[in-house]
């Protein structure tokens, strides 16, 4: 779809005054601390909005800090594999997935300033106009998930989906990626596609700034908590500068950050904490090593 296209193409803008991705980087030796965040939202607004963390981060560990958003949420998972980025801010499952892929793990979760909570949810959006007032109501219309990394894109409600007994392949009209939650919303609102799931945070910035007319969209469903975004880094980091970077994401204060919106503060959380998603990978039968 045009829409589709159009806004994953903004997605392409990977690094804020930095230089192509060749070799993988040794902050040691480079001076540069590279951080990457996933496509959730137009790309150089996360990397516009996070630049005050992001200079946080550069004074409390004296390395010159630059900005990578991966063309898709696997491009950004490639990044850390490789060593091209040091430090992400990934979203739930793609933290999971992550890790099945490069040496990383996860030592903050943000907490979101205007709930100050820990989670958010997912959620399933249609046009009021729509006869989908339900899961069920989803056979035959057409759906869009964000991307298969993305968790409440689509790792939650497609447990879901199994869940009511739905599948999606067979049970609805059609199923695309839209690449992104804002282009979700932005084709839902628009009428491009008739469903699709976001993170509620997300639909709610999405429409403050005006993507669509949101008095004509419903939610027709929501999931429970899941934990928020988490901050990770690669393991093989010297320790010394390992816990620089801690210190400086516990210091932030009342800070936007990617697509969290303003963050009030980094809670400490391990890998552990990211087991249930584990578990739901698992009920829905996903090879994580497959996954793209």
């Amino acid at each position: 779809m045009r829409i589709f296209k159009k806004l994953a193409a903004v997605a392409l803008f990977a690094m804020l005054a930095a230089p192509a991705l060749a070799q993988a980087n040794d902050p040691a030796k480079t001076g540069i601390l590279r951080i990457g965040f996933i496509p959730a939202e137009d790309s150089r607004a996360m990397v516009r909005q996070s630049q005050d963390i992001l200079d946080i981060v550069a004074k409390q560990t004296g390395l010159k800090v630059e900005a990578f958003v991966g063309s898709d949420y696997n491009g950004t998972i490639e990044a850390l594999r490789n060593g091209h980025v040091d430090v992400a801010l990934l979203g739930p499952f793609s933290y999971i997935l992550a890790t099945t892929q490069a040496p990383v793990e996860a030592f903050a979760v943000t907490v979101i300033a205007k709930t100050m909570q820990p989670s958010y949810k997912s959620i399933i959006i249609a046009r009021k106009d729509s006869p989908i007032n339900s899961i069920d109501d989803l056979k035959g219309h057409t759906y869009a998930f964000v991307d298969p990394g993305s968790t409440s894109g689509y790792m939650v409600p497609a447990a879901a989906f199994k869940k009511a007994g739905i599948t999606p392949e067979k049970d609805f009209k059609q199923v695309m990626y839209s690449g992104g939650h804002d282009a979700t919303i932005v084709a839902v609102g628009e009428g491009k596609v008739e469903a699709g799931s976001v993170a509620d945070r997300i639909f709610e910035r999405g429409c403050a700034k005006g993507l669509a007319d949101c008095s004509k969209i419903k939610t027709i469903w929501e999931s429970p908590p899941i934990w928020n975004d988490p901050v990770l880094y690669r393991k093989n980091m010297p320790e010394d500068l390992k816990k620089k970077i801690r210190d400086a994401f516990y210091s932030v204060k009342n800070l936007p950050f990617g697509e969290m919106g303003t963050v009030a503060r980094f809670d400490p959380i391990t890998d552990k904490d990211y087991d249930p998603l584990r578990d739901i990978a698992k009920t829905l039968n996903l090879d994580l090593a497959k996954v793209k």
